[in-house]
C-alpha cells in the first residue's frame, strides 16, 4: 500500500517537472520569436533604404507583432514561476 504523503509527493515532483519543460519550451519559443523580430527589423530597414516604404511597412508591422508574441510566452513563463513557488 502506497503512503498518501509519498504519492503526493510524487505527484507534486511531476507536476513541477512537466511546468519547467512546459517553461523551457515557452523560452526556447520566446527567444526564435524575438531573433525573427530583429531579423524582420532589418529587412524593414533595408526595405526603406531602398525607398520601398510600403514593404518597410509590412516588415515593421510584423516585426511588432511577432515581437508581442515574443512578450506574450515571457509573461506565460513568469506565470509559471510564479506557481512553482
Amino acid at each position: 500500500m502506497t503512503c498518501p504523503l509519498s504519492a503526493q509527493l510524487v505527484a507534486t515532483r511531476q507536476r513541477k517537472a512537466a511546468t519547467q519543460r512546459k517553461i523551457g519550451l515557452f523560452q526556447a519559443m520566446a527567444d526564435t520569436l524575438f531573433i525573427r523580430a530583429d531579423e524582420q527589423e532589418r529587412w524593414r530597414e533595408a526595405c526603406e533604404a531602398s525607398n520601398n516604404p510600403d514593404g518597410a511597412g509590412t516588415w515593421q508591422r510584423l516585426a511588432n507583432h511577432t515581437r508581442n508574441e515574443a512578450h506574450e510566452y515571457v509573461r506565460r513563463i513568469d506565470l509559471l514561476q510564479e506557481n512553482l513557488r
